[in-house]
C-alpha cells in the first residue's frame, strides 16, 4: 500500500496534515533511538565535545559553560518539535507541554529502570518539559502570524 493511501486510510486527508504525520513518525523514530540507546548518544563525540569546550573557553565563553550546559541545550532543542507538532495536532499548546513532560518523565523512568549506563536526570526532564514549551511557543507565534495574514488577505 502506498503511503498516500495509507494516510488516508488514517483519516489523514489534506497535505500538511499528511506531511506533518510523516515528519511526527520521523521524530519519534529518532527520539526513542536516542533515549533508548543502551550507552550514552555522545559517548564517542566526548573527546572532540571537551575540545570544542576548551576552544570556547579560550576566545572568552566563560569557564562555568560546559558539558552540562550544552546538553541541556540539545536537551531543549531536541524536545521543541514534539512541542511543534504536539500543538499543531492537539491545538492546545497547553496540553503539548504537559504531553512534553509525560514523555519526559517515561524516558527518564526507563532509562532508570533499563538501562543501567544511562544516567537519567531531573535536570533532563526540565530541559525536554522547556524544549516542548519553546516548541509549543512557536506553533502559536506562526498560528498568530497565519492568522493575521489571513485577515490581512481577506480584508483586501
Amino acid at each position: 500500500m502506498r503511503l498516500r493511501n495509507f494516510l488516508g486510510v488514517v483519516g489523514v486527508k489534506n497535505r500538511s496534515a499528511r506531511w506533518a504525520l510523516v515528519a511526527a513518525v520521523a521524530y519519534a523514530i529518532a527520539l526513542v533511538l536516542v533515549a533508548f540507546w543502551p550507552t550514552p548518544v555522545d559517548a564517542e563525540a566526548g573527546p572532540w565535545l571537551f575540545a570544542f569546550i576548551e576552544q570556547l573557553h579560550r576566545i572568552g565563553v566563560p569557564q562555568w559553560f560546559g558539558y552540562g550546559e550544552i546538553e541541556f541545550g540539545a536537551n531543549i532543542l531536541y524536545f521543541m518539535p514534539l512541542g511543534l507538532l504536539a500543538s499543531w495536532w492537539l491545538r492546545w499548546p497547553w496540553l503539548a507541554v504537559l504531553c512534553g513532560l509525560a514523555v519526559s518523565g517515561m524516558i527518564e523512568t526507563g532509562q532508570l529502570l533499563l538501562l543501567p549506563d544511562r544516567v537519567p536526570s531531573a535536570r533532563d526532564l526540565v530541559a525536554n518539559t522547556l524544549g516542548t514549551g519553546l516548541g509549543a511557543l512557536v506553533f502559536m507565534l506562526c498560528r498568530g502570524w497565519l492568522r493575521r495574514r489571513a485577515r490581512q488577505g481577506a480584508a483586501r
